[in-house]
């Protein structure tokens, strides 16, 4: 009897602590979307953290809680939106098919244009307009440190098994951000206010535009292969 009312006091008093986790969690999770969406209307230096907070349904003391400073948010943020953009556990998953490399490089690139090219999200509008900025270079920067790291490396061993080039050549790094500068740069010009359909006369789908793209790119790499 004793013992079952010691459990039955345990799990009651353990069960206020997972909610407040999760209620912490959840608060997180929308000051991010809240922050995201307000950014991609205006870009985030314009945005004020009582806005942000504001929508999120918090108060302002929730930005420093949760992420320290606004400058954490901010770098939050664009952690969050490379995880969308390139999503770790989906390109672990890829290189780890059993098909070929360039099987697996044209997963990844279609994976990352369907993410990055679709005009229904707040996450690459907020890219194209923060990322892009040279203002905001130093927290792209410590970002970038974060996340490049793992899953470059899987990138580039993806590339690294279709050409041959070994790892630290510097070959590698060129083929690689050569293939996916065309990708990156559609993505800056759907979600921004450049017209880039218009100005570079392409009338094709998205679909057709990436197999050109592709076609180029490998063209390109074949020509390292060793």
């Amino acid at each position: 009897m004793n013992m079952e009312n010691k459990k039955t006091g345990s799990l009651k008093k353990g069960e206020p602590k997972r909610q407040q986790r999760d209620d912490g969690r959840q608060t997180r999770e929308r000051l991010l979307e809240c922050a995201g969406i307000l950014a991609a209307q205006k870009g985030f230096s314009l945005v004020t953290s009582k806005e942000i907070c504001q929508m999120a349904g918090t108060n302002l003391a929730a930005i420093n809680y949760h992420f320290g400073s606004r400058e954490g948010l901010y770098e939050a943020l664009l952690y969050q939106i490379h995880q969308f953009m390139v999503n770790e556990d989906s390109l672990r998953e890829i290189a780890s098919r059993d098909s070929s490399p360039r099987e697996k490089i044209s997963a990844l690139v279609d994976m990352v244009a369907e993410q990055a090219w679709s005009r229904e999200n707040w996450q690459m509008q907020v890219w194209s307009r923060e990322v892009m900025h040279t203002d905001q270079s130093a927290h792209v920067s410590a970002v970038l440190m974060q996340v490049v790291k793992v899953k470059g490396s899987l990138a580039l061993k993806l590339f690294s098994d279709y050409t041959g080039l070994a790892m630290d050549d510097i070959r590698l790094y060129i083929c690689f951000f050569c293939f996916m500068a065309p990708i990156l740069l559609v993505t800056y010009g759907k979600h921004s206010n450049i017209e880039y359909q218009k100005m570079v006369h392409i009338s094709c789908s998205d679909g057709e535009l990436l197999s050109h793209i592709k076609k180029f790119c490998f063209a390109g790499l074949d020509s390292y292969r060793k």
